[in-house]
């Protein structure tokens, strides 16, 4: 059994970015689930997905690839969004990967950008889903203060994914690197 749309959307991801080709085959970008609920290469208010926009929260996605051999959509890499601009900050460190602008880039981002370059001329259709993770609080004391703040859950979201994903098909999604998600 592969893990497929039909399963990640009956976890409750919905479909928020394609990226896209520009600069004739130079570069590429995302195309974002927007308020009126297309997803467009436009500026504007950010659309929602289980009342959180795209910009907010942590959340956990998926890029999903449409393999022409069995006509479904595959899940082909496992992600986690859990900096300060949500899941559009995350596509957005994606286009860091560019060596030309970004000597120092992590490698993940690397990778990507140049898995995109190298697939989008193909004709390799591929798609982004999100699922925003619950937010939670946690209040503790220090030094007789008390302060409440927000739980990073998003990387075990993405742990708990990863781990059914490899149960399901005795390996990582293709474009995983990581092995150690249950430590």
């Amino acid at each position: 059994m592969v893990m497929n749309l039909k399963f990640i959307e009956e976890l409750g991801f919905e479909y928020v970015a394609y990226p896209f080709l520009i600069n004739e085959g130079k570069n590429y970008k995302f195309a974002k689930l927007r308020e009126d609920g297309e997803i467009k290469d436009i500026r504007g208010k950010k659309g929602k997905v289980q009342g959180r926009k795209l910009d907010e929260g942590y959340w956990v996605y998926t890029f999903v690839e449409f393999n022409t051999t069995t006509q479904d959509w595959e899940v082909i890499y496992i992600g986690k969004a859990e900096g300060e601009n949500g899941l559009e900050g995350r596509f957005s460190s994606y286009m860091s990967g560019n060596p030309k602008h970004n000597k120092k880039n992590g490698p993940q981002n690397r990778a990507m950008y140049q898995r995109m370059l190298e697939w989008l001329p193909q004709g390799r259709q591929i798609r982004i889903y999100g699922c925003p993770v619950p937010q939670t609080y946690n209040t503790k004391t220090y030094f007789g203060i008390e302060k409440t703040f927000p739980v990073q859950d998003a990387k075990w979201y993405e742990y708990a994914l990863l781990e059914i994903y490899e149960k399901m098909n005795s390996k990582l999604p293709l474009l995983n690197t990581q092995s150690n998600y249950n430590q």
